[in-house]
């Protein structure tokens, strides 16, 4: 049975964090991350349509052991405190697109079992994301309304 909550999606590196072609997220001097311009006021101004919002991010760099599952946790833990709280939760994929896990964007893991889990209505929902692998996992997933993220928050 599918569910009744409207969920807002949104992507890590690119979307929500600077990140650098490696898909290193750049950090301020205390490790934490910066944030893309706008993050902060788009969001408190969208977040209230959604009665859930996740980040579903790809973290291949826990794989090739360049950073742990705790880092990457801590950082997003982080940027939710700085930004008054508005994820509900979050899935990190920590694989490589050779492990063929289904958790791994362009694949929609991390959606449904976000979905499954908080009652989602997933073609009432909205994914937020900055590459091609992004839009891929939310129409497989069955997210209604995908957004690119210069689009989401170009403007504040």
């Amino acid at each position: 049975m599918p569910g009744t909550k409207r969920a807002l999606f949104i992507d890590w590196g690119g979307t929500l964090a600077l990140t650098q072609d490696n898909n290193q997220t750049d950090v301020d001097a205390a490790g934490n991350p910066i944030l893309m311009p706008n993050v902060a006021t788009v969001l408190a101004r969208e977040r209230p349509r959604f009665d859930v919002c996740f980040i579903v991010s790809n973290q291949p760099r826990v794989a090739t052991g360049e950073i742990s599952v705790a880092e990457v946790d801590r950082r997003v833990a982080w940027a939710n405190e700085r930004l008054g709280r508005p994820f509900t939760d979050w899935r990190l994929c920590p694989h490589t697109d050779e492990d063929g896990c289904d958790c791994r964007k362009p694949k929609p893991g991390m959606f449904l079992e976000l979905a499954r889990l908080y009652g989602v209505d997933l073609a009432g929902s909205t994914h937020v994301g900055d590459v091609e692998k992004d839009r891929v996992a939310a129409a497989a997933a069955g997210v209604g309304t995908f957004v690119w993220a210069r689009d989401f928050f170009g403007s504040a």
